[in-house]
């Protein structure tokens, strides 16, 4: 029986009556029920919404969300109408769907909703991701947009995304994660996120491991299509780092020559590295940001009209929270979405580098299905205790267990069974140190919605 919605909790339940995979715990679902047939059905039926613009297409374990995000801001600034879709979202669902920085609003996500349900089949029904997919492609057809950032929810290959055309691919960091449905070695892994490399279609690729590239690489190939790679391509360096932001010199690397002669002498007065800032810190966001950089001087390529300048300086705007960022002064609350073990070295990198001096307290939260215990033990020789807590999250682990884990470990612990608990802890706490709220996207968004209820002083999507 089809579900028309009236108002948007009656939207929010029926999405959610579909399966969805995101909330299930990964022992729990097996791989082949991931198909493109259903979303290819739906969207035909609706006219093929996801063929009306120009798409760039990003799949990626780390950064990716990030590089969506300066790449949607550098397009703007170009002067496009731009479509971003994203997961997951961080407070609100509409986040996930967003026009120049907008998300959608409820009235036009209820609308999409109503006109979509009528071609959803009752015997084989959608996932909450494919019509999630389905309305995103939807209203920005009906948005008229120019470009749609589409980001893929999980792989890429059989991504519901992936029935895309897009002009450009992109493919950030690539590192072990989701090894249910991808694998459980970088090759296999990256298999899967190369597959939304598309026949004659160029791909920027972010800095890979060499077995991952090295199987990019033959997908590329095989599909005939130009291979963008920014380790062989560009070169960069942070010329200004900041806690919070960068400024970043980029250059081509067949230019080498011209930037130490320009470096040593400025005698090149006609030639300079181009300069870029970002709103985030770390060596990874630098990766990022020239991924970004090199996808809009892909797109400039077929855009002689727009000015490559002009859409660098747009990433400067980027507004993409919950990574590496300070949600309170007093006590100092930094929030992290680094979920896997990779993400949290870079964390502990980044803490040390402009923190090191300081106590360093970790507020840690994560998802039962991922390796807590080796996030647990990379952060203990790096903070001096732990308060361990749990977002509303069905797949959010047992604070119990990761009390255990870090008791373990030798360390202090606190534990909390929700996150408004732990926020408490630190308020009451005469501790001038710092600290840093991570292992989960979930546990970071929590704590920055907390804080933006009682402070009201941090943005958010408009």
């Amino acid at each position: 029986m089809k579900i028309r919605a009236e108002n948007i909790q009656q939207t929010f339940d029926a999405i959610y009556s579909f399966v969805d995979y995101s909330l299930t715990h990964a022992n729990q679902v097996s791989p082949d029920v991931f198909s493109l047939t259903k979303i290819e059905q739906l969207l035909s039926q609706l006219g093929n919404p996801h063929l009306a613009y120009k798409v760039v297409h990003v799949a990626g374990t780390k950064g990716k969300g990030s590089t969506c995000a300066m790449i949607s801001s550098g397009l703007q600034a170009a002067g496009f109408n731009v479509g971003l879709y994203t997961s997951p979202h961080l407070i609100r669902f509409n986040e996930r769907i967003q026009i120049n920085g907008k998300m959608i609003s409820d009235q036009e996500l209820i609308d999409c909703f109503n006109r979509i349900i009528p071609f959803v089949d009752d015997l084989n029904p959608v996932s909450t991701f494919e019509i999630t997919t389905a309305i995103a492609f939807d209203f920005f057809r009906e948005k008229h947009v120019d470009y749609a950032v589409i980001e893929t929810g999980l792989g890429g290959r059989l991504d519901a995304t992936n029935v895309v055309k897009p002009v450009l691919s992109v493919i950030t960091s690539i590192s072990i994660d989701h090894t249910t449905f991808l694998g459980n070695t970088l090759p296999l892994i990256a298999a899967e996120k190369g597959g939304i490399i598309k026949p004659e279609v160029p791909v920027v690729v972010a800095k890979q491991k060499d077995e991952a590239k090295s199987v990019l690489r033959a997908i590329a190939a095989e599909r005939k299509s130009e291979w963008i790679d920014i380790e062989d391509k560009y070169g960069s360096i942070p010329v200004e780092e900041h806690a919070f932001s960068q400024k970043i010199a980029i250059w081509e690397k067949k230019d080498q020559l011209r930037l130490a002669e320009w470096l040593e002498s400025q005698k090149e007065p006609n030639w300079k590295p181009e300069f870029i800032t970002i709103p985030f810190s770390g060596l990874h966001q630098t990766d990022n940001a020239v991924a970004a950089y090199a996808a809009l001087a892909a797109i400039k390529k077929y855009e002689s009209n727009v000015d490559l300048e002009k859409m660098a300086d747009g990433l400067a705007k980027t507004f993409w929270p919950c990574r590496f960022e300070k949600i309170q002064d007093s006590p100092l609350i930094i929030a992290d979405g680094a979920h896997n073990l990779d993400s949290i070295q870079k964390l502990i990198f980044l803490f040390n580098r402009f923190y090191g001096n300081r106590e360093i307290i970790c507020v840690f939260g994560a998802s039962a299905d991922k390796k807590c215990n080796e996030m647990i033990n990379e952060l203990a020789p790096n903070v001096s205790r732990f308060i361990v807590t749990r977002s509303t999250h069905p797949r959010a682990a047992i604070p119990k267990d990761l009390r255990d884990m870090v008791i373990r470990c030798g360390k202090h612990v606190q534990l909390t069974d929700q996150i408004e608990e732990a926020y408490d802890i630190i308020c009451n706490s005469r501790n001038d140190g710092i600290y840093i709220v991570t292992g989960s996207l979930f546990v970071a968004a929590g704590f920055r919605e907390i804080v933006m209820q009682q402070k009201g002083n941090l943005p958010y999507f408009t």
